[in-house]
């Protein structure tokens, strides 16, 4: 028999905080061609981002690809409320983790901090704890991608 384990074990929280202005945060996450520069677990990677609806129901896909390694990620918006919050289903398409992976749900909260932004992600749904463990490895690169990401963006 399967070990359960309690839902909010399954949940991934993670929070950081960049020096750049909300709205310019909310961008990156919402802009197809910013998160083609950013989105991925490490700069390896190449991203397409070949639908991105931004709207209540619209829908996105994203391909990952390195090497002969490919990750497409799937879902729909639920909520949007720039520079605030962005709600999103998140389902894998192509992966190792596609085999059985239900929808979950990606929250994203913009929250200003000053002169930044604190992003807090919180990634729900997550079927068992080696889940949230995968998904916190790749969300922590994507995340230290999006700092590198704003920092160039201060530069130019």
């Amino acid at each position: 028999m399967a070990a359960t384990h309690p839902k909010a074990a399954a949940t991934l929280r993670l929070s950081r905080t960049y020096p750049a202005r909300r709205e310019e945060v909310f961008r990156a996450w919402t802009d197809p061609k910013a998160l083609e520069r950013w989105f991925a677990p490490d700069p390896e990677f190449v991203t397409k981002v070949p639908i991105l609806e931004l709207r209540p129901g619209g829908r996105y896909r994203v391909e990952m690809r390195k090497g002969d390694a490919t990750h497409v990620v799937v879902g729909e918006y639920r909520e949007i409320r720039p520079p605030e919050r962005l709600v999103y289903t998140w389902k894998w398409e192509v992966s190792e983790m596609a085999v059985g992976f239900e929808d979950t749900i990606v929250t994203l909260e913009f929250r200003d901090r000053g002169e930044g932004t604190e992003l807090i992600l919180i990634h729900e749904k997550l079927a068992t704890v080696e889940e949230r463990e995968k998904h916190e490895h790749g969300w922590k690169g994507c995340l230290d991608q999006l700092g590198r990401f704003l920092s160039e963006r201060r530069k130019s």
